[in-house]
C-alpha cells in the first residue's frame, strides 16, 4: 500500500480541527450530542462503501445508544447560547464528518497495511499541514512552554492519539465498523466517570439513565453484528 493512498488517512485530522475550534463557541452538551452523531454517519457510509449490512436491531442500537447521548448532553444542550452558534454547529458537523469518514478509510485499508506505518502517516499528513496552518493564523507566542504543558503535550499526543488510534485500527482488522464503533457512545460515560473520581463533579438521573441506554444500544449493536455473522457462516 503506497503513502498516496495513506494520504487519504489525513482526513481523520479534520475531525480534530472541528472538534478544537467548536469548543470556542458551543456549549459541551450541544457539541457531545451532535459529535457522537458521528456512528450514525459512518454506519450509513459503511454500507454504502463496505457492503455492511446492519439491520433493523444494529439500527435500532445505534439509535437508543444516540438517545442515551442526548439524555447525557441534555443540560448542556440547555444552556445559554453565544455569538458563533451557527459556526460552531459547523465545526462540530466538520469534525463529525471527518471522524467518521477516517473511521470508514481505516477500516477500508485494515489488515492490507501495517498498524504502525498507517498510524505515523496519518498523524505527519494531517498534522504538519495544521502545524503550518497554525503559524500564520495563530499567536504562537501566547503558547506557555511550561513543564505542566509539555506534559500534558506527550500525553495527548502519544497516549491519547496515537496509541488510541493504532489501537483502533488494531481492532478494526479483526471486526466490523459498526460493531466497534457503537463502543464510542461510552466517551461521554467515561468522561463522567473521569470527572466524579479526579474533580469531585455531580451527575444526576438524566446522565443516569442515559448511561443505562447507551449501554442497551451497545449491546443491541453487538448482538446484531453476531446474528450477521452466524448466517453468513450457516
Amino acid at each position: 500500500m503506497g503513502v498516496a493512498r495513506l494520504s487519504r488517512f489525513g482526513v481523520d485530522n479534520i475531525g480534530f480541527l472541528g472538534m478544537f475550534h467548536a469548543a470556542e463557541y458551543v456549549a459541551p452538551g450541544v457539541a457531545t450530542v451532535v459529535a457522537n452523531a458521528q456512528p450514525l454517519l459512518a454506519a450509513i457510509l459503511a454500507h454504502l462503501f463496505l457492503a455492511e449490512k446492519l439491520g433493523w436491531k444494529g439500527a435500532l442500537g445505534l439509535a437508543v445508544g444516540f438517545v442515551g447521548i442526548i439524555a447525557i448532553a441534555w443540560p448542556g444542550v440547555l444552556s445559554p447560547t453565544t455569538n458563533g452558534y451557527s459556526l460552531g454547529i459547523a465545526y462540530i458537523g466538520l469534525s463529525a464528518a471527518g471522524v467518521a469518514t477516517g473511521y470508514v478509510v481505516m477500516k477500508r485499508l485494515a489488515g492490507e497495511v501495517d498498524a504502525l506505518m498507517a498510524m505515523g502517516v496519518q498523524l505527519l499528513l494531517g498534522g504538519i499541514p495544521l502545524a503550518i496552518l497554525s503559524m500564520f493564523t495563530e499567536d504562537l507566542s501566547a503558547i506557555a512552554w511550561s513543564g505542566k504543558f509539555l506534559l500534558v503535550l506527550v500525553l495527548l499526543a502519544v497516549f491519547v492519539t496515537a496509541l488510541a488510534f493504532w489501537l483502533w485500527f488494531t481492532t478494526l482488522e479483526e471486526v466490523g465498523l459498526n460493531r466497534a464503533n457503537a463502543f464510542t457512545f461510552l466517551v461521554p460515560i467515561f468522561g463522567l466517570a473521569i470527572g466524579a473520581a479526579f474533580f469531585d463533579e455531580r451527575f444526576g438521573w438524566f446522565a443516569i439513565v442515559g448511561g443505562a441506554l447507551v449501554v442497551v444500544g451497545i449491546v443491541l449493536v453487538q448482538r446484531a453484528d453476531r446474528s450477521a455473522l452466524a448466517r453468513r457462516t450457516t
